[in-house]
């Protein structure tokens, strides 16, 4: 019987140095209404080029990943950190309010903003349409998950401690048919009963533990080291 994977790593804070030949602009996705703003971050290349879409968590915005897109583009691998509806500079329509019940749906309805966006990656001139990374943090890793439900699966996934992660996307990791990482903090207390059933339910997926309480984009300005960890796993899958 094959072994689930798990990986249980301890982080030493090490300095790092980014160096990219890469392009940046501010770019806007429609969606209906909402137009949503990202950073699109592309190598210098003759040839086209993978990307990885990355979604902030709740009451946060596309700033934490720049990092992150830096590293990526040092390998080679395009970057578009975006905004969903109500937060950061997406909010042409309505901002987003922590703790507030009537905008649920700012929330949980950004799956189709995600679709929205993994289109227009698919059709820009410099990006490899089959090569598509997703990165969601919390509320995101299951606003992803469910966008991969509903319009097919992208080609490689990483959920930054997912706690509304649902039974339907936990179920739908093995069946996506492509990889999929879990970056969790091994002391988030609400995320343990999440991280036993992907280990239980899922023989493809990828675990990270890392110490301490940090949550989803949290734990990139806080373990800075982390943001090339993931960067090297994506340049490997996609």
């Amino acid at each position: 019987m094959r072994t689930k994977p798990r990986i249980l790593i301890s982080i030493i804070s090490i300095s790092l140095i980014i160096e990219s030949s890469a392009q940046e602009i501010r770019v806007v996705v429609k969606n209906g209404e909402w137009e949503l703003v990202g950073d699109l971050m592309i190598p210098n290349a003759s040839e086209k080029v993978p990307v990885v879409l990355m979604l902030n968590k709740a009451n946060g915005n596309r700033t934490v990943y720049e990092e992150l897109a830096g590293h990526l583009a040092d390998r080679g691998i395009a970057s578009l950190r975006l905004d969903l509806r109500g937060h950061g500079e997406s909010i042409n329509v309505e901002k987003f309010i922590p703790y507030s019940r009537s905008q649920d749906p700012l929330i949980w309805d950004s799956e189709v903003d995600v679709n929205a966006a993994i289109n227009y990656l698919k059709n820009h001139p410099n990006l490899l349409p089959e090569k598509i990374g997703v990165i969601g943090a919390s509320y995101s890793g299951e606003e992803m998950a469910e966008a991969g439900r509903l319009n097919g699966y992208a080609n490689a996934y990483v959920a930054l401690s997912p706690g509304s992660f649902s039974d339907e996307s936990i179920d739908g990791i093995d069946a996506s048919g492509v990889p999929w990482l879990f970056v969790v903090s091994k002391n988030e207390r609400h995320l343990k009963e999440i991280t036993a059933l992907v280990q239980e339910k899922s023989q493809e997926v990828e675990l990270v533990i890392v110490p301490g309480t940090e949550h989803a984009t949290r734990l990139l300005p806080d373990r800075p080291e982390l943001a090339e960890w993931i960067a090297v796993w994506l340049s490997k899958v996609l």
